[in-house]
């Protein structure tokens, strides 16, 4: 027993060292040890294997942009069909970005229009910050974001989109739109109130305003916040001017990754590793897009996961150990398929990997994490020193701009936000919960809504869920003031 003991705990750490040695003789002993030694060295080169072939779909990807260059360099700005170049973008046959033809200008865009990318701070060189890990994470970020932001159709703000937005032919095919989540409950015998749109103007949005999470049905707010400002990316296409600046960014990038392996992120402070993990994670789940394509499914979507890494400090992270080992976020109750892998297929760290976590859960960071789909959040860029509060204005950015009304008077959350709230606020109190994150105004109307809904009986009814969406789409925040 003593025995069975011993070998099952020394299985279950994934290490083999004995708790009761004097069980076994020598020779066991010594053969146990290099089992262990052997076990550790597969482990390794398991990692670096699936970092190196990262890297190479990362150089692959920048040996055809240049080709193309070269072959095209004396050619127009395309604007037709693109499939041919979207192989030269992307390395592995399950791309889904869009195949068909490129969108005809949108409504209130100039053409001409430049866009604007950030550099590298002036007087630091993008080779020497692995110095700062957090300012290294961050420029990766706003680096990425502005290679999807040059290959997109047109890098227009989101607001001016407004119309097409809705439209789910902006989206990758393969992607499910979820458009009928409307629920036939609130068709009742009772009559349901009807919000007076007149009297509530100020409050609700026009037809043509920008509501980034706009679905049938929904009446949204006049005021969305700081997603007002977001840029919006549902796909990709490309051109001359577009590919000589990925080319060049995306080589920038790579030095920005390569640095990565000298960071020492066991040394940083419990803010200045949240903010790390966070940003690294957003541009690795961007970075794969790119390298591997978008997944068609949350099954693929998983794979990719664990198959994009980084290495830092010597050590390979994938996206799926960086999400739920070293962020230790919980499994997605709103994606029942990924908390099903989770469940299935346990993901291991090292022990020096461990080190490297956050100190402790920190449940906001759900709405800092984006997955690159149509209810995710949007991406912005967190720092050492203000992240606990950026944290906190990315949930209340997230609620005023996801949730909304129906003609009928009742609140719409999106699922990840209802299935944040669970275990904390129940459905009768959630309204009233989201309106502590709203304007004075909409907090008011909120109460008005709850008030005649429950004149009208219809008190347990207040909530509509919207299911979560995966089509293809980032909405990027502009980067913040410095105070």
């Amino acid at each position: 027993m003593v025995l069975h003991v011993s070998l099952e705990n020394a299985i279950k750490k994934n290490t083999m060292k004995l708790s009761s040695p004097s069980c076994f003789s020598h020779e066991a002993q010594e053969l146990l040890s290099n089992i262990a030694l052997l076990e550790t060295t597969v482990s390794k080169l398991e990692q670096e294997m699936v970092s190196l072939h990262f890297q190479l779909s990362q150089e692959r990807n920048e040996r055809r942009l240049a080709e193309y260059r070269l072959r095209h360099s004396s050619s127009p700005t395309l604007s037709g069909c693109f499939p041919d170049i979207t192989e030269t973008l992307y390395a592995d046959d399950s791309v889904v970005l869009s195949h068909e033809k490129k969108i005809s200008t949108k409504t209130g865009f100039k053409s001409s229009q430049p866009v604007e990318f950030r550099k590298v701070p002036t007087g630091m060189s993008s080779k020497g910050l692995w110095n700062n890990p957090n300012q290294l994470s961050e420029e990766m970020v706003r680096c990425m974001k502005n290679i999807f932001m040059s290959l997109a159709d047109s890098a227009l703000p989101a607001k001016s989109s407004a119309l097409e937005s809705q439209c789910s032919t902006l989206s990758p095919r393969g992607h499910l739109s979820n458009s009928s989540w409307w629920s036939s409950s609130d068709c009742s015998m009772i009559q349901s109130p009807q919000i007076d749109m007149q009297n509530n103007s100020g409050v609700l949005a026009s037809e043509n305003v920008f509501d980034p999470y706009r679905v049938r049905g929904k009446l949204s707010w006049a005021d969305i916040g700081n997603y007002g400002l977001a840029m919006e990316v549902s796909w990709m296409s490309v051109g001359k001017q577009q590919l000589e600046y990925a080319s060049g960014a995306l080589k920038t990038f790579r030095t920005l990754v390569e640095q990565l392996a000298k960071v020492n992120p066991v040394h940083l402070s419990s803010n200045e590793k949240l903010a790390f993990w966070i940003n690294l994670y957003n541009a690795l789940i961007m970075h794969a897009y790119l390298a591997y394509g978008v997944p068609r499914n949350d099954l693929k979507l998983f794979s990719l996961m664990q198959k994009a890494a980084y290495t830092v400090g010597g050590h390979s992270y994938n996206a799926a150990a960086i999400e739920y080992m070293i962020l230790k976020m919980k499994p997605p109750l709103h994606r029942p398929q990924i908390a099903l892998l989770l469940a299935l297929q346990k993901l291991k760290v090292t022990e020096e990997q461990r080190k490297c976590a956050i100190d402790e859960y920190e449940p906001l960071v759900a709405f800092a994490l984006s997955c690159g789909m149509y209810s995710s959040p949007a991406i912005s860029i967190y720092t050492a020193k203000n992240v606990r509060e950026e944290l906190q204005e990315a949930q209340r950015d997230f609620i005023r701009a996801s949730v909304g009304f129906s003609s009928k008077g009742k609140l719409l959350v999106p699922k990840m936000l209802h299935c944040f709230c669970k275990g904390s606020v129940d459905d009768a109190n959630l309204a009233v919960w989201i309106s502590h994150y709203l304007p004075p105004l909409q907090a008011a109307f909120v109460e008005q809504c709850i008030s005649q809904r429950r004149q009208s009986f219809l008190g347990s009814r207040n909530c509509g869920i919207l299911p979560f969406d995966s089509r293809f789409r980032y909405l990027f925040l502009p980067d913040k003031i410095p105070h």
